[in-house]
């Protein structure tokens, strides 16, 4: 069972923890810097950290809402804190949880979120769809999906 927070400073050193767990399999280990920038100027009670039933934070997540579309950035888990036979449920249960905060937000804007090629059938499992490659775009290796998925109207 995964419980949601919303983000605040005192969780900082935990996400870069856990951004360092995936690095360099799914993130640069040059964007965490980026990171920072967004976790120090960007967040807001859209940005919610993930706990397991110790209380824990095994993840990190949200969406934001700008112009006329929402975004999904900096979606991660601690590696080895889900394992591979619980993935899928914890994923389609965070998923659910962010798309159901958006829904209720009532603007039905297409969602985007830029991730690599080894996320891109996961996200395929929402409804996303990749309508741009960039070869090494964030990275040697990490290849560049920008995806949306468009809500039925």
């Amino acid at each position: 069972m995964i419980h949601f927070k919303t983000y605040n400073p005192s969780h900082k050193e935990k996400i870069i923890a856990i951004f360092h767990s995936n690095a360099p399999k799914y993130f640069d280990l040059e964007d965490e810097s980026y990171l920072i920038d967004f976790l120090d100027n960007y967040t807001d009670e859209n940005y919610l950290v993930v706990e397991n039933n110790d209380g824990d934070i095994i993840g990190c997540g949200g969406y934001y809402t700008k112009e006329d579309r929402h975004g999904i950035p900096w979606v991660m888990f601690q590696q080895g804190s889900i394992g591979a036979s619980n993935l899928l449920q914890v994923a389609d249960t965070f998923y659910n949880e962010i798309e159901s905060r958006i829904i209720a937000e009532g603007k039905m804007y297409p969602i985007h979120i830029n991730t690599t090629q080894l996320m891109e059938k996961l996200f395929n499992r929402y409804g996303f769809v990749t309508y741009e490659k960039i070869k090494d775009g964030f990275g040697k290796g990490l290849d560049e999906y920008k995806m949306k998925k468009v809500f039925d109207q």
